[in-house]
C-alpha cells in the first residue's frame, strides 16, 4: 500500500514537472538564409585567394542581416549562430581594412616592403588577432612608429575561414 502511494506520488510529480517543461525551438534555417548566402560568397572569395577583393556590398549584407536578426532569435542555437555571423562580419571588415592599409605610405622609402604602417585604427585589430608589431624610427624627425607584416592579412582571412566552418557546423547540428 505504501509502495503504491509512493509510486503514484512519484509519477504525479514527474507528470507535473514534465508538463511545465517546454522544448526550446531549434534553428529556423530559413531565417538565416540571407546570411548563409553572404557567408558562402565570402568563403568563395577568400578561398580563391582574392580576400582583398571582397565587395563592400557583401559586408553590408552581413551587417544588415545580423542587425535584422538582433531581436529575432528564438533559441540558444539561433543566438549562437547569430553571434558567429557577427564575428564573421567583424573579421571580414578587419581583413578588408588591412588590405586597404597595405599601400598606405608605401610610396615613402621609410616604410619597409612587406610592412603595413600602423595608425591608431590598427590597434584593435592587432589586439584581436595578437599580431606581432615592429617598432621603427623615422630618422629625420626621430618619431617612432609601428608596423605589422602584410602576412597579417592572411591571418585574418584564415580566421574568417574558421568562422565559416563553425557556422556550417552550427547549421548542420542545430
Amino acid at each position: 500500500m505504501i509502495a503504491r502511494r509512493y509510486i503514484i506520488v512519484l509519477l504525479s510529480a514527474l507528470l507535473v514537472a514534465a508538463s511545465g517543461c517546454t522544448a526550446e525551438p531549434g534553428l529556423d534555417k530559413e531565417k538565416f538564409a540571407g546570411l548563409d548566402r553572404a557567408a558562402q560568397e565570402l568563403k568563395a572569395v577568400v578561398a580563391s585567394g582574392r580576400g582583398c577583393e571582397v565587395p563592400d556590398a557583401l559586408l553590408e549584407r552581413l551587417d544588415s542581416g545580423t542587425a535584422a536578426l538582433k531581436d529575432r532569435t528564438a533559441s540558444a542555437a539561433e543566438r549562437e549562430l547569430l553571434a558567429a555571423y557577427r564575428s564573421l562580419a567583424t573579421v571580414a571588415h578587419d581583413g578588408l581594412f588591412l588590405c586597404r592599409s597595405r599601400t598606405h605610405l608605401t610610396s615613402f622609402k621609410f616604410v619597409p616592403k612587406g610592412r603595413i604602417y600602423m595608425t591608431q585604427e590598427h590597434d584593435p585589430i592587432v589586439e584581436r588577432y595578437d599580431l606581432p608589431t615592429e617598432r621603427h624610427i623615422y630618422k629625420p624627425t626621430g618619431v617612432h612608429w609601428r608596423s605589422i607584416s602584410t602576412d597579417a592579412i592572411d591571418t585574418v582571412w584564415v580566421k574568417a575561414g574558421a568562422l565559416i566552418k563553425r557556422i556550417e557546423v552550427l547549421q548542420k547540428y542545430s
